[in-house]
Order: C-alpha cells, then structure tokens, then sequence
C-alpha cells in the first residue's frame, strides 16, 4: 500500500514535470513560427497590426490552446494583445530582455493575466536587427488543470491496480493456504523447527526420496548408518542402495514393510511408504534400523510365530485325529484306535528324534519341523533325508541367513508342489555338511522352473504368484547369500520340478 502511494505520487511529480516542459517547448515553438513571419514582421516595423493579422493571430492563439500571444517592440510596448486595452502599455514580468538581444527561450512569469509559462523569441528586420519580440504563454492555471486531468488517471489506474492486488493477493493467500493445509507463517516457522528437532533426534534413519531417485532429505542417523562421517553427502539414492536402488524406486506404491537386506556390510530392516502430494506420488519416504537393533524382538516375534503355526498345524490335525478317535471308540473299535495312536505317535517320535539327533542347531531343527507340519496341512508330503546333518551353530549372523535362506525356499517348494496338477506331491529337504561347506538341497514336484527365468526370480517383485506379499521371497534369498559369500544352483528335480541347492561357507573356526 505504501509503494503504490510512493509509485503514484512520484507518478503525478513526474507527469506535471514533463507537461510544463512540453508547455514550454510548445510555447517556444509558436512564438518562433510568429516571429519568422514576414507579415508580422512588417507589422511590427510599422507598429501597425491590420484587422486581418489580428483576427488571424486570434485564430491561432485559440488553435494552439495558447493562454495568449503578445507582440512588442524593441521598447517592450505592447504591440499586439489579446485584450486591446492593454494595447500600447509595457510588457510586463520582466523577462523580455534576453528576446531583445537575440536569444530564443522559456521563461516563467507574472504578467498582467497571472503566472505563466512563455516562450520568447527575437523579430527581426530584413537586415536581421532586432525590432521587437514575440510572447507565447500558457497561464499556470491551464497548466495545472492539464496536470490535474492526468492526475486524476494516474489515481484512478493507482486505485484500479490496488484493486486488483488486493484480489490477486487473496487468491494466492488462498491458494498458498491450501497449499500449506491452513497453516500461518508462524505455525510453519514452529512447525518446521519441531520436525526438523525430530527429524535428527530419532534412532531410525529417515530419507526422503525423489521419483527419480534424487534425495531430498536425510536426517544425521541415516548419514551415521550409510556412509563414513568424512565422506560427500550423497544426491542420489543409488549412491547408497546401488543394489537395491532400482527395486525401491520401481513402482513407489505399494508399501513396503520390515524389509531387511544387507547393504553398507551390515543388515537393515527397511520400509519404504509412498509420499503424496495433492494425491499425485511425487516420491517416496525410507525408513531403516540396524538389524542388530531390533534383533532380539525379531528373533523372538519369529519364533513366537513359528510356535504359534505350529500349535495351529497342530491342533487342526490333532483335531481330526481325536474326531477319528472319537467315532472308533463309540463304535467299539478299540483295535483300530490303538494302531491309530500308536501310527501318530511313532511318526511324530521318529520324526523329532531324527531331528534332535542329526540336527545339533536347535533353531535349524524347529524350523525343519515346523515347515514339516506346514506341509502336511497343505496335504504335501514332506520328507527330511536320512543322512541330514548339522552341527551345532551359534553364529547369530549365519544363523539369521540361514532360518531365512532355508525358510523362503522350503515356502516356495510346499507352494510349487501345492499348485501343480501332477497327482504325486513331494518336497525333499538335504541338510549337510560338506568340507568347510554348508549344503542345503530343496526339491519339489511342481512345475519346475523355466531356465530362461533362471536369473530372473531373484530380481524384485519378480512372482509366479499373485498374492501381494509374494516377489521379494527369492529376493532376499539373494540378499542373504550375499551377505554370507554363499552361492545357489538351481536345476531340475527327480521329484519332477525344481531343485535349489545352497552353498554357504562356515563360520571361521568350524570349519
């Protein structure tokens, strides 16, 4: 508001000042167009105006918008006026002079009709003396209405243009509301110095990345967890994820939730969740913990579910046993339900003890089981061979390789041999210990695997399947082979379908 009325009144000085210049040079001009006239010339040297030059230079004054033409000899006495009273009387305001010695100018005045601007030039004579001079001027009066006209449209464009940023200026402050979800200046100033306090004082690593990779934020916990305190700050995400990198990146949709990968030579739980603007994806956000942060909740949240689907395998297979149970002794049939609880028994026996004797890794041998009774509820009949063998390990890195190595596979062969149309279901698991080796054969009776997708199953979201959880399974099969400088085989089964065999290196002093 301020500028503007700054702007407008510098306007209107400026405006009068350019119209009182060109009032002058206006005024200047006609009086040196009058004086260079023969006729007013030869008037002027008979100081005699005939009736037809005074009509003429009446026209002209009211033609030009002049305030008044005056004529006068080298004595300064009026020879022409437009009021013929003061014809014969002297010029008056002093400045006429300067015309008498030959010199051309713009003058401002007080004459007999008020303050003016004039313009004065010499007349001369055939002979080029100086016989008298001529008066143009525009009265300050005219000048100032002029000046007003322009005035008052230099306000009126003022109020016009406030009128319109006001209105401009409530838009965008709508719009920049909306933007800012209602939030005022010193809301956002509180607003961003809260987030930015939490932003660097939580234990989790916090990036905010771009659609194309490029990092927009990272807070000091995730510098601590990427790269060394006395490197460049990296712009983009490939420079910290160069493996995984592309997966988070492609399809920033879905979420993704306690991901864990090996990067940096450490373990990391990742999740990633998309991040929206005016319901348009314009990047993503990336959480990730250490996983030795979260490892003994991890590790015990596994095993509670672990248990937990094995009481539920168990007790949905318990269950029909005891309604078979149940019908054989309420019709007499004591025989047959003796060989039935005598059959369960040794085959849960065997099987444990098989387990507990060849197994020295307890969390290795739960697992066996576990997955054993997982496929016997999906009706896949799953066999451990005799001559598995594992010593005791109790490496906490190698062991969280190999329950998620292990589990992912057994998963994946139970699910192949579950969907296959072939009558006869297997799933057979090797477990051995081979030189400094430890070798694990998965085999199944599915479809098998097309040795052009060879290499393509361990890529992200890469599934046969199409439930959502499924496409990272192979993926982190991956991630932890590497993570442990183990290596994979995949070929053909005698079952009929797919055969993974798993080679990971012993821990240093088990070898």
């Amino acid at each position: 508001m301020s500028a503007l009325l700054v702007l407008t009144l510098v306007s209107k000085y400026q405006v009068a000042s350019v119209i009182r210049e060109k009032t002058g040079q206006q005024a200047l001009a006609i009086a040196r167009s009058l004086a260079s006239r023969p006729d007013l010339t030869a008037a002027v040297e008979n100081e005699y105006f005939p009736p037809a030059l005074r009509k003429e230079l009446a026209l002209l004054q009211h033609g030009y918008g002049a305030s008044f033409v005056v004529v006068g000899n080298e004595d300064k006495i009026r020879l022409f006026h437009p009021i013929e009273q003061k014809i014969g009387d002297p010029m008056i305001g002093g400045d006429s002079d300067e015309a008498l010695l030959g010199n051309y100018y713009i003058s401002q005045a007080t004459g007999s009709l008020g303050p003016s601007i004039r313009g004065k030039a010499p007349v001369r004579n055939a002979s080029g003396e100086i016989i008298g001079l001529v008066s143009v001027g525009y009265l300050d009066a005219s000048v100032d209405m002029a000046v007003g006209k322009r005035t008052i449209l230099i306000f009126v464009i003022a109020v016009a243009i406030l009128i319109l940023s006001i209105v401009a200026a409530m838009w965008i402050g709508r719009q920049v509301r909306s933007k800012l979800f209602g939030l005022q200046p010193e809301e956002i100033g509180r607003l961003y110095a809260e987030q930015n306090a939490i932003f660097n004082t939580v234990r989790t690593g916090i990036i905010a990345v771009s659609n194309d990779g490029k990092i927009q934020r990272i807070n000091q916990r995730a510098k601590d967890l990427l790269y060394p305190a006395d490197s460049a700050e990296p712009e983009m995400l490939q420079e910290i994820f160069s493996q995984h990198a592309e997966f988070l990146l492609r399809d920033p949709e879905p979420n993704i939730t306690g991901f864990e990968l090996f990067a940096n030579q450490q373990s990391l739980v990742l999740s990633r969740l998309p991040m929206r603007v005016d319901n348009q994806t314009t990047g993503i956000l990336i959480t990730l913990r250490p996983a030795d942060e979260v490892e003994h909740l991890s590790r015990q949240l596994a095993r509670v579910e672990a248990f937990a689907e094995l009481l539920r395998v168990q007790t949905h297979d318990y269950s029909n046993k005891l309604n078979t149970l149940a019908a054989l002794l309420q019709m007499g049939n004591t025989d047959k339900a003796m060989e039935l609880i005598n059959a369960e028994s040794q085959g849960v026996q065997a099987q444990v003890q098989q387990l507990l004797q060849q197994v020295h890794t307890p969390l290795i041998a739960a697992l066996l089981f576990g997955k054993y009774h997982k496929a016997r509820e999906c009706n896949v009949p799953f066999e451990i061979n005799e001559d598995v063998h594992l010593d005791n390990y109790e490496n906490e890195q190698l062991l969280e390789c190999l329950v998620s190595i292990f589990g992912n596979l057994i998963d994946n062969a139970i699910e192949a041999a579950q969907r296959s149309d072939k009558p006869e279901k297997q799933v057979t698991v090797t477990l051995e210990e081979m030189g400094s080796n430890i070798v694990f054969d998965v085999e199944d009776s599915g479809d098998g695997i097309d040795p052009a997708n060879a290499e393509r199953i361990f890529a992200p979201s890469y599934s046969s399947k199409s439930d959502a959880r499924h496409g990272v399974g192979m993926y982190l099969v991956k991630t932890y082979l590497e993570a442990c400088n183990g290596t994979i085989e995949i070929g053909e089964s005698e079952l009929g379908g797919a055969r993974f065999s798993v080679y990971i290196p012993k821990p240093e002093g088990q070898s």
